[in-house]
């Protein structure tokens, strides 16, 4: 059932005064169906008219805009996809005294979240008290507090790029012809079509995130099943036990000359290789079996499940990366022990094949002898090159140059 406010809730609702409700209504950017009872759009509506002012437009300015039809706010109830719930009836205080001994650590996590740390004598709103306390609830067995803090940066990280991504790209694509349209005089009213696409669009991120986190967890869900299921049969001697598991591969794979050609050609062509390197990196991660832990500006870090298949991962997106462009790519792998944690990688492992790409030729993959030693595939030999020193690594490192057999290669694989 959709909440309807009072002027005096929504004064406290949008940090704002009565006299600003009422001017508000008297410009018409409030138009309560009957006196005095608003609705949750209203809310955003006297948020956004607040931010005007904050930013020190002029009331007059306001008023003549939304008078003109240059300010618009009727549809912005078509933006939200989230309606809050009512106000708890105690205080934020008094629900952390009520919520356990890690409630003193959700101002902590509001912070790592990107929100504003909640007024102790103030009310949150109920539902979301109710998130709050399934959050402490759900990490209560976890025997550190940092977990609490991690899984917040988690949440707050992968939603924040994914919905300010989204946003930029709605106005990227929609919104910012559609405003250009307006600010040059070619139209007059900012087109209903735009309108309704970027509600469309807006109300569909979240829905699609849902689903696909659900997607992820299912599918997380399922392997460590399949995996914790055939440890438990090998303990009763009742099946194989698993085979010792390879090392992890990581490669780090950099663009050569990306600094030259944005500086030659601008920054859209610097997009347009970023771009380019995310799209590569992750279908070569994912059809080898590994993941593209991140971008590093003009490079990748991925991880790989063995030698084998970071070697070859590495040598398909050098060459994927050096197609169609004047740049090349160059790459170093290194497989060993990783420390893995929240998705990112740390280690010497990681450190040695962090140094080896910088000593890479164009066009070139390096490994480390044990990955040498480790790949048997009958496409690719490794040619031994001179020993490298590294920065931060005390003796020189055995290197070896990967060499590609094209008549022996399956087609599936590809090589520098």
């Amino acid at each position: 059932m959709t909440r309807s406010f009072s002027a005096d809730e929504l004064a406290e609702e949008t940090g704002g005064s009565l006299e600003r409700i009422g001017w508000l209504t008297e410009i018409g950017v409030l138009k309560p169906g009957e006196p005095g009872v608003f609705t949750l759009g209203d809310i955003f509506r006297a948020k956004l008219v607040s931010a005007l002012l904050d930013a020190e437009f002029r009331r007059e300015h306001i008023a003549w805009a939304v008078s003109a039809g240059m300010l618009n706010l009727d549809h912005v109830d078509d933006y939200l996809p989230y309606e809050p719930g009512p106000p708890s009836k105690r205080s934020f205080a008094e629900f952390m005294s009520a919520a356990g001994p890690r409630a003193a650590l959700l101002p902590a996590v509001y912070e790592v979240l990107g929100l504003p740390q909640p007024d102790p004598s103030s009310a949150i709103h109920l539902d979301e008290e109710q998130l709050m306390e399934r959050f402490l609830e759900g990490w209560s067995d976890a025997p550190s507090d940092e977990t609490l803090i991690r899984a917040a940066r988690l949440i707050a990280e992968g939603t924040r790029i994914a919905t300010l991504g989204w946003a930029s790209l709605i106005d990227e694509q929609v919104a910012g012809p559609a405003r250009e349209r307006l600010l040059s005089g070619e139209i007059d009213r900012f087109p209903l079509e735009a309108t309704r696409a970027i509600a469309t669009l807006v109300r569909l991120a979240p829905d699609m995130m849902r689903w696909l986190m659900a997607r992820y967890l299912e599918q997380r869900s399922v392997a460590g099943i399949v995996d914790g299921f055939e440890q438990f049969l090998a303990s009763r001697d009742l099946g194989p036990p698993p085979g010792p598991a390879a090392p992890p591969a990581v490669a780090f794979v950099d663009l050569s000359g990306f600094t030259r050609a944005t500086e030659e050609r601008g920054d859209e062509v610097a997009v347009r290789l970023a771009t380019a390197l995310y799209r590569e990196a992750d279908a070569v991660a994912k059809s080898n079996g590994g993941r593209l832990v991140k971008l590093l500006g003009d490079g990748a870090m991925l991880r790989f499940p063995d030698a084998r298949r970071g070697v070859e991962g590495a040598l398909a997106l050098v060459r994927a990366l050096s197609k169609g462009t004047d740049l090349s790519a160059h790459a170093g792998v290194h497989a060993g022990h990783v420390i893995e944690r929240d998705l990112d990688l740390y280690g010497r492992t990681v450190n040695l094949a962090s140094r080896i790409v910088g000593v890479a030729g164009p066009g070139e993959v390096l490994v480390t002898e044990i990955v040498a030693r480790t790949v048997d595939d009958p496409a690719v030999r490794f040619e031994r090159i001179d020993p490298a020193s590294l920065k931060g690594i005390p003796e020189p490192v055995p290197l070896f140059r990967v060499r590609v057999d094209e008549k022996s290669l399956p087609s599936s694989k590809t090589g520098a």
